[in-house]
């Protein structure tokens, strides 16, 4: 709000107010500025009192935005080389006050406005929710990460522990959000009204009011950085142009909201029929689901695909002040596909999911940082497909349910047998074309040699990804350092504002460099093996060990991408010595099994041993 009316506010006043000054004229005495402003000096005469002012235009700060500056000083100076008197305005009660251009500049305007509003609407939400009545914090001592790294470390030597670092330190910082609530607070979960009988509404109707506020309020934001952008190109600022990326999510947005809207006209309301109700913690989850705008011979189609998906999720506040958003990690997650049954009118679909009985319970109230779980129905169908998702009650017990049979995780788990059954098979007779392997590694044998190429560019989605947070931040560092170039209170602030910027920009610079063009390639021959990586065609790492010094081979895991069923466990293969030093001599593997089979694949090819995890 304070940047607001710093900038926005009195722009508006003033404009306001400058619409009933009258026209005079007046001579320019100077004239300098550069690319974010224009500065003059001239002096008129009104009844015959002479006048001395040097506001030029509306705004008060300086910009760089648009070609402004650069024409406005191109008239003016027309006018001063040839002795020509320029064009003012003067307030009529009070000559002193006077300006050259009073027109307002409505892109940077709007620009202005909208950048103010998301502050404005952070602020709102924050005070919102700190004068919120809710669960009150203990008192914990949140540990440090020394202290943390250093449990991490030990956790490290069990052969079950398979979490990055990363991933434990979320996990710990989840765990000390849940113990700093204040215990005995727990809420029934029958007090919740959306689960007050076991047919529980979907959020459709509910996310399609959300979806298309969040577009409006995106594309308001954003529209008018097309009208800035002509400006910026015309002074050659081409990289300007990554701004275009904030109207084109606006395109999006705008199509998934119309899609939405469909979606709901389409099927309407489509109630979920728990049972058992609640869902269990240690039993299971499951129900019917009755869609009665869907026929059955369209559901039924071999190019329809129907999937139900239940989700285990962590919902919790991240950042501090007006850097505070919520996010979401997904715990547990599964998905397959639910039975199919005529319905009059319409089908209906049953299905159940047995849950582990280490997962935590639905919080009724749902505030702060709570978990909560999520089904949710697809259904891809000629037209428009069905979306619906749904917020329901699961708690600790062993209820299982009275009348479905259709269990999706029993499915679920046959089908991930087989696929690891066919992945040992195929590498034991020497076929590696699988996706765990393939989309990284490429393998040939020569003889007795085996040479495993791990090439550059195997990281395209992550490289894309540090390319945007390049390309993102590095602009948003240039184009703030131009306003705090100007100088003054906003343009201090605003410098020291782009310094984080810069940091995350220079960070993933250097990760879009050596992601896509480090590359790791391994020969195994004669009871030797050669490790040899590099930055483009740079060697920065080369290794040789012998196999007689090889004392097991051992997957470690190296990280993953996605969540929830779209989550992918990378692994990478290490070769550890009698020292207990490790090499790694394979990378980049998808999938716990396919790493498992293919570093026994390696131990019985170099008679070594072999371990799961180190």
């Amino acid at each position: 709000m304070l940047a607001f009316s710093e900038t926005g506010l009195p722009t508006w006043q003033d404009w306001y107010a400058m619409q009933q000054w009258q026209p005079a004229q007046a001579l320019l005495i100077s004239l300098s500025g550069g690319d974010n402003q224009t500065q003059a000096s001239y002096r008129y005469k009104i009844n015959g009192i002479v006048y001395q002012n040097d506001r030029v235009y509306v705004t008060r700060f300086s910009d760089n935005i648009g070609s402004y500056h650069q024409d406005l000083r191109n008239r003016l100076r027309n006018h001063h080389l040839a002795g020509q008197p320029i064009a003012i305005w003067i307030d009529p009660f009070d000559p002193q006050k006077s300006v050259i251009d009073r027109n307002m500049r409505w892109g940077l305007f709007a620009l202005i406005s909208g950048f103010c509003s998301i502050f404005v609407f952070i602020g709102l939400l924050v005070a919102y929710f700190s004068i919120r009545p809710g669960k009150q914090a203990a008192h914990f001592e949140r540990p440090s990460i020394l202290a943390l790294r250093r449990e991490w470390k030990q956790r490290l030597h069990d052969p079950e522990f398979k979490h990055s670092f990363v991933e434990f330190t979320k996990q710990k910082f989840e765990e000390f959000g849940q113990q700093a609530q204040e215990p005995g607070e727990k809420i029934d979960w029958k007090t919740r009204k959306e689960w007050g009988s076991a047919k529980i509404r979907s959020q459709g109707r509910s996310g399609v009011f959300v979806i298309w506020g969040f577009a409006i309020l995106w594309n308001a934001i954003s529209t008018p950085l097309l009208f800035i952008l002509p400006g910026e190109l015309e002074k050659n600022n081409y990289p300007a142009l990554i701004a275009l990326l904030f109207p084109l999510v606006g395109a999006v947005l705008l199509l998934k909201a119309v899609l939405a809207a469909l979606e709901y006209r389409r099927f309407g309301r489509v109630l979920f029929e728990m049972d058992p109700f609640p869902g269990a913690v240690g039993g299971q989850v499951g129900g019917r689901v009755q869609i009665s705008n869907l026929a059955y011979d369209t559901a039924a189609d071999k190019s329809a695909l129907l999937v139900v998906r239940l989700e285990c999720v962590y919902s919790f506040m991240s950042g501090s002040g007006k850097d505070r958003s919520r996010r979401e990690t997904i715990k547990w997650a599964e998905e397959g596909r639910p039975q199919l049954d005529k319905s009059n009118p319409g089908v209906k679909l049953s299905f159940t999911f047995d849950l582990p009985d280490h997962l935590p319970e639905a919080d009724a109230e749902q505030s702060d940082a709570y978990h909560f779980w999520r089904l949710t129905l697809k259904a891809e169908i000629p037209g428009v497909d069905l979306n619906r998702n749904y917020n329901i009650p699961v708690i600790k017990s062993d209820a299982t349910s009275r009348f479905i049979r259709h269990n999706v995780s029993e499915k679920v788990a046959a089908q991930k047998a087989r696929d690891s059954e066919a992945a040992k098979i195929s590498i034991a007779q020497g076929n590696f074309d699988l996706p765990g392997l393939s989309r990284a590694m490429r393998f040939s044998q020569q003889g007795d040699e085996i040479k495993l190429a791990f090439p550059m560019f195997r990281n395209k989605v992550l490289t894309l990804f540090a390319a945007v947070f390049a390309g993102g931040f590095g602009f948003g560092s240039y184009s703030m350092l131009g306003i705090g170039s100007s100088g003054g209170g906003i343009g201090i602030l605003t410098g020291l504002f782009s310094i984080p910027f810069m940091l995350v920009a220079l960070i993933a610079s250097i990760a879009t460099i050596y992601l896509p063009f480090n590359n790791l390639r391994v020969s195994i021959r004669s009871g030797q093996v050669t490790v040899m990586r590099r930055l483009l065609f740079i060697p920065i790492f080369y290794k040789r060990l012998e196999a007689g010094g090889i004392s097991y081979l051992s997957i470690k895991h190296s990280g993953s991408t996605g969540q929830g069923v779209d989550k992918i466990e990378h692994f990478k293969l290490l070769a550890n010595d009698r020292l207990g030093k490790s090499v790694t001599i394979a990378e980049d593997l998808d999938g716990e099994d396919v790493a498992g089979h293919f570093r026994d694949y390696l131990a019985q090819r170099l008679i070594v041993g072999s371990q799961d995890f180190i």
